[in-house]
């Protein structure tokens, strides 16, 4: 082989080897929607990917969108330790059917050591003053400003984890 074709190939190593690299150095933006209205959890996905994109289209981090419209499906997946839940942000309504709550869910993820933001989900206030027992860290009323206060708690999320300014 001729000197300038292994400079080559080195060169080609380097940049496959540096893509890779960088590709792994992306930091993750872990997001959970546990929504059963699949109609509200395609907006608030959709929601979640806008807050983002500015974010995504620099190329450093990268987001993990996982939506569950069946809690069952959510539970059996965490109980099996399918899913990770570190540094992650849950969107999750408070009445899930099948006779679950939302009470159940983060009971689960406590059980599971998870280290998660909770931002409940509710079309009724009255569901703040009964789920006052319940350890969220923020509570959104689903009305047609929820997918705009998502996005803000989703940005304050990515800048208190990433100490990152958000535009």
């Amino acid at each position: 082989m001729m000197p300038q074709e292994n400079l080559k190939l080195a060169q080609c190593w380097y940049e496959a080897t540096g893509t890779i690299n960088r590709s792994i150095m992306k930091k993750t933006i872990n997001v959970l929607v546990i929504e059963d209205d699949e109609y509200y959890s395609n907006m608030l996905s959709n929601a979640i990917h806008q807050c983002v994109s500015s974010l995504l289209f620099k190329g450093k981090y990268q987001l993990i969108l996982r939506s569950f419209t069946d809690a069952n499906e959510y539970i059996r997946k965490i109980k099996s330790k399918e899913l990770d839940c570190k540094d992650t942000i849950i969107f999750v309504d408070y009445y899930l059917g099948d006779g679950i709550n939302a009470a159940h869910i983060i009971k689960l993820l406590k059980e599971h050591s998870c280290d998660a933001t909770v931002v409940l989900l509710s079309q009724s206030r009255a569901v703040k003053e009964k789920s006052n027992m319940i350890p969220y860290d923020y509570f959104v009323v689903k009305d047609h400003l929820a997918p705009a206060l998502c996005s803000l708690y989703l940005k304050q999320f990515i800048e208190n984890k990433f100490s990152v300014t958000l535009d």
